[in-house]
């Protein structure tokens, strides 16, 4: 047990510690440039996003598949947002995901191609328009400092536009509302996976070694955090 000397008081010892505790911590920056750099080593064009009928299928790039994602199929349950008879999607196909860092999340937005009938039903069809869906990502903070990276939100971009009885406008905002809990699902699904968060983990630390050029480091509780500077934006951590 540490004893204070007589006449030091609490401040004064922690001003005296501030200096070595500061020291001891390397602040790491991960920004928008290394971000687009690693964008491409992974080969976005590799993943692949199906809906057909009501069931979908995601399968992730090889480099995906090296951090712990893996092929997940899932079932369509459109009757959680919408009761119409035999509504189902007609062979719906996203592009490459984009991740962006917006200076307090990182975004991961899915666009999906321009169609006509994307969705049909004995009561009319569904038309869609540079439609994308946007993952907002976060960092939630446990009490015992450790952190996550978890969903906060998610939104729908683009135009639908509908025919027969799917042309009220009712119907196509519970559409929009489908296709963002289905978005949301399966990255919470994903995120939710052990082995995800520790080779999140991991990334972050094998970064770290990269920035610094030191080994046997941990990441400090509580300090990523997503950030802006000027033009630049990223993420930023410190490892001790």
């Amino acid at each position: 047990m540490v004893k204070i000397p007589k006449g030091f008081t609490v401040p004064l010892v922690l001003a005296l510690l501030l200096p070595y505790w500061a020291s001891a911590m390397t602040e790491v920056k991960f920004t928008s440039r290394e971000l687009d750099a690693a964008y491409v080593l992974v080969r976005p064009e590799l993943n692949m996003i199906e809906l057909d009928g009501r069931s979908g299928r995601f399968s992730p790039a090889p480099a995906l598949r090296f951090f712990g994602l893996q092929e997940q199929r899932f079932e369509i349950d459109f009757n959680s947002i919408i009761d119409i008879a035999d509504l189902r999607f007609n062979q719906l196909r996203a592009r490459s995901p984009e991740v962006r860092f917006t200076g307090s999340s990182l975004e991961l937005s899915i666009s999906v191609d321009d169609q006509d009938k994307v969705l049909k039903s004995r009561l009319g069809t569904v038309s869609i328009q540079g439609v994308s869906i946007v993952a907002v990502l976060g960092w939630h903070t446990y009490q015992d400092g450790s952190q996550a990276l978890v969903l906060q939100q998610a939104r729908f971009n683009g135009v639908v536009k509908g025919t027969g009885l799917l042309k009220s406008q009712w119907i196509l905002e519970k559409l929009k509302g489908l296709f963002v809990k289905l978005l949301g699902d399966q990255v919470r699904q994903i995120l939710s996976r052990a082995v995800v968060q520790q080779s999140i983990h991991d990334g972050l630390l094998s970064w770290a070694r990269f920035y610094t050029g030191e080994i046997g480091q941990s990441v400090v509780p509580t300090s990523l955090r997503f950030y802006k500077d000027d033009h630049l934006s990223g993420l930023r951590f410190e490892v001790q």
